[in-house]
């Protein structure tokens, strides 16, 4: 099942650019594992993995993406892990943008598809607990099928139930009002229906939710 383009570049493409990374620094450059762990930001078991190729699935082959990922790794060697961050977040928006790349055929979204902490980790979980709520309430689902319906797992299901994940409530009206037109949409659509409303309103609530 596909999903939500924020979870896409998260566990599938930002893995593939650390691994890029992490095997320039080693090869090129002479640093050991736990020394790109310190500037990636991640474990030395993580480095393990993406040297091992059991993470970071995705081969990046595009000539003049790994072209840039050489200087990107020039750049952090020169200046460490103050600038890991930002060319990593520039490499994903060449990949994400390229029109040469496949990966964006896997990629449903409207919207920006650059690694959003903010909607991956904050509004995407109170939008998933939202269509909880209105399938269960309202349409006389089981968790079974909503988690079906929501391409997630019986246990997250629960913990949007009992409100261990996505914590914030929706007060706003409008905000209510468009979580309802976006399950009518969902209950009769398929997977890519429901990417399209999801990231419609991870938008939608990116510009009208308070920190």
């Amino acid at each position: 099942m596909k999903k939500p383009a924020c979870e896409y570049v998260k566990y599938t493409i930002l893995p593939s650019i650390r691994k890029e990374f992490s095997k320039n620094l080693i090869k090129i450059y002479g640093f050991n594992q736990k020394q790109v762990a310190e500037i990636l930001g991640v474990t030395p078991a993580t480095i393990c993995q993406y040297l091992s190729n059991k993470r970071g699935g995705i081969k990046i082959t595009n000539k003049c993406i790994l072209n840039e990922i050489e200087i990107s790794t020039n750049n952090i060697y020169k200046n460490g892990r103050k600038v890991a961050s930002n060319e990593t977040c520039r490499i994903c928006r060449l990949i994400t943008s390229s029109k040469k790349t496949p990966i964006l055929k896997k990629i449903i979204c409207e919207g920006d598809v650059s690694p959003c902490k903010k909607r991956l980790w904050k509004i995407l979980p109170i939008i998933r607990k939202e269509f909880t709520k209105i399938l269960i309430k309202k349409y006389n689902y089981n968790q079974k099928q909503v988690a079906h319906k929501l391409g997630i797992t019986e246990a997250a299901v629960s913990r949007y139930l009992s409100g261990k994940r996505g914590k914030i409530e929706i007060q706003d009206e409008i905000l209510k009002k468009e979580l309802e037109k976006s399950i009518l949409q969902i209950i009769n659509g398929d997977n890519d229906i429901l990417i399209k409303e999801t990231c419609r309103l991870c938008t939608l609530f990116d510009y009208n939710l308070k920190e």
